[in-house]
Order: C-alpha cells, then sequence, then structure tokens
C-alpha cells in the first residue's frame, strides 16, 4: 500500500470509527448525499418486479470497505447450486477497464479487465457473471443469454433501479456502523434506518446464532503447481516457517488474525483494497513462504513463484439464514442437460 493511501484510510478510520473532530466538520457535506439517496428510493423499481421466473438476491453493505459481501455471495452461491438453482451473478465490476457495455466474464478473463471479485466469483462457483456499472442491464443480458432461476447481485444494494425481490445486508459485528453518519462524515452509504427494511442481516463474527457468520480455512493452494493441500497439514509445516501475509482486502486485519490463531507467526502486509498485486510485491520478500487470498491471487495470472500458497477461506452461513430462504424461493427448476 502507497503511503499516501494508508495514511488516508487511517484517517478514514479515525473519522469514521473513532471520536475525531473532523466528522463534525463534514456533517454539511452529508446533506447532498442524503438528499441523492432519498431522490434514488423514490426512482426504486417495486419489489418483486424482476424478470418471470427468476429470483433476484442483492447481497450488499450499509457502510463503506469491506464486510465480506463477496465470500458471502459465494457461499450463498454454491449452497443455491446444491438445492438445484442455476445461479447467475451480476457485478458493478469495480476497477475493471471492461468498458460502459454489459461485459459476460469468461475464464480467459483478467482481473483488471472485469474487476478482481467478478473474476473470483466466475472462478469458484463456474457460473454466468456478467459486469456493468449499470446492474439493471448487466441483469437484462444475463437473462436474455443464459437459463437462470436466480440471480446474485455483488454489492448493489443502493442500486435501486435493479429489480431485487430479496435483500441480504452484510455487516462487520465489530466495526458496526462507526459513528453512524453518512458519506464523508462517516462509513454509511444509507440512513441507519435503512436496516428495518431489508429481508435479512448478517453480521461477520457476531455472537448471534441467527446472523452470525465467520470464515473457516479448508486447505491452502499452491498456485504454481496446482497442489492442494489440508490446512492442518499447512499449519504443521509452516509453523516454525518465515511467513508473510499479504492481502488487498478492504478489512486485512480479519484475514491476519485468522491466520495468528492457527498458532502462525505471520509478518502482515496489507494492500489497498482491490489494489493490483504483482509480481514486484513478491520479489521485495526473500525466501519466505507468501500467503494471500483468493482475492488477491486472481491479480497474479500465470504466477510461478514457488513461494507463493493461496489460502482457501469458506463461510459458514447461519442455518437461519438458509431456513429463510427455503421459505422465500421457489421451488428449484433444475433440469439435468
Amino acid at each position: 500500500m502507497s503511503t499516501t493511501q494508508g495514511a488516508l484510510e487511517r484517517l478514514l478510520n479515525n473519522i469514521w470509527y473513532g471520536n475525531s473532530f473532523l466528522s463534525l466538520c463534514l456533517i454539511p457535506l452529508t446533506w447532498p448525499v442524503r438528499w441523492v439517496i432519498h431522490r434514488r428510493r423514490q426512482q426504486a423499481s417495486p419489489k418483486g418486479s424482476t424478470p418471470e421466473g427468476v429470483t433476484v438476491i442483492v447481497v450488499g453493505g450499509l457502510t463503506a470497505g469491506g464486510t465480506g459481501k463477496t465470500p458471502v455471495l459465494i457461499g450463498l452461491g454454491k449452497w443455491l447450486a446444491e438445492q438445484g438453482y442455476r445461479v447467475g451473478v451480476v457485478s458493478r465490476g469495480y476497477g475493471g477497464t471492461h468498458g460502459p457495455e454489459p461485459h459476460s466474464v469468461t475464464e480467459v478473463d483478467t482481473a483488471a479487465v472485469v474487476g478482481d471479485e467478478p473474476l473470483l466469483i466466475r472462478r469458484e462457483l463456474g457460473v454466468p457473471v456478467v459486469v456493468c456499472a449499470d446492474r439493471e442491464r448487466a441483469l437484462d443480458v444475463l437473462v436474455d443469454q443464459d437459463v437462470v432461476d436466480v440471480v446474485l447481485s455483488d454489492d448493489g444494494l443502493q442500486h435501486y433501479p435493479m429489480p431485487r425481490d430479496i435483500e441480504l445486508l452484510v455487516l462487520d459485528a465489530e466495526r458496526g456502523l462507526g459513528n453512524g453518519r453518512l458519506l464523508p462524515a462517516g462509513p454509511l452509504r444509507e440512513p441507519a434506518s435503512r436496516l428495518t427494511n431489508v429481508d435479512v442481516v448478517l453480521e461477520r463474527n457476531s455472537c448471534d446464532p441467527d446472523r452470525g457468520f465467520s470464515y473457516q480455512t479448508s486447505g491452502a493452494l499452491h498456485l504454481a503447481s496446482g497442489r492442494q493441500v489440508r490446512w492442518s497439514e499447512c499449519v504443521a509445516e509452516w509453523r516454525d516457517q518465515s511467513i508473510v501475509a499479504m492481502t488487498g482486502l478492504g478489512q486485512p486485519r480479519q484475514f491476519f488474525e485468522m491466520l495468528r490463531g492457527q498458532g502462525l507467526a505471520i509478518e502482515a502486509e496489507s494492500l489497498g483494497d482491490h489494489e493490483a498485486m504483482t509480481q514486484a510485491h513478491l520479489d521485495r520478500r526473500g525466501e519466505q513462504v507468501l500467503l494471500m487470498t483468493a482475492k488477491d491471487a486472481v491479480k497474479l495470472p500465470e504466477c510461478t513463484d514457488p513461494r507463493v500458497w493461496v489460502v482457501a477461506i469458506e463461510v459458514a452461513l447461519p442455518s437461519s439464514l438458509l431456513t429463510k430462504l427455503t421459505a422465500l424461493l421457489p421451488s428449484a427448476r433444475f433440469v439435468e442437460a
């Protein structure tokens, strides 16, 4: 992470999650934000106005920064596929250069073109993914091109023109809503009252069994060779080695603490959220084991560096969520080809 970017992120964290006087100074700037939100909500598509035969689930957030939305979406997509639904995904494609037109993500795309999260979703789920800043257009293209029962929107809670049936809001229990103010005085994209009219609220690292979810490590992938190893074997091998954990997650501390909780003595290196990881980042290191997430690894196409391992992270979704979705979703119409 650049010095300037790191300083900016620390400043924003202090303003949004601390008791900084600067937050009070920024309150007047929240008034036009509130007006824009109000206008957008007036133009929202009515719930249930989705294409016939398709259920749209928005997996979104109320705060700026990482809360675990994409891992939740991937976990939800896997569960839906297991229930027999044909799943598709729409995403903004943040950070990509794909242009203004809807773009169907393929295996040969790169994170630089379509964004790191859409490419990760495509590889993890193996389902159709369409990226476009206008998610409504992305939805139309996805439904026209592919036979899908359920469409998951990666973020997009505030993209009101896109019709939806179910809204799933993801929070970080530790950080909560910060100072409770709208951007830029606080971290909120919308007023906190939005919590009361979504269908489901999930909280990362919450003790509430009905809302809480957490990350679980299942193994690691040696990026150069494609070899997969069980996590218990990795920990046993690396416990006494020099390890660097590097990531460009929105909340990297979660990743680092998870590894330390497994008994690994790591040196942590944070990149900016969505920052492109390159070979130059790796070359700064010596003969150390380099750990990263799958979201980081998609930015390293054709990496042959033998030091790099990708930690496989899965989300344990609460059973209450799956029970509620079972009640809300129509019966699966999946037919084997």
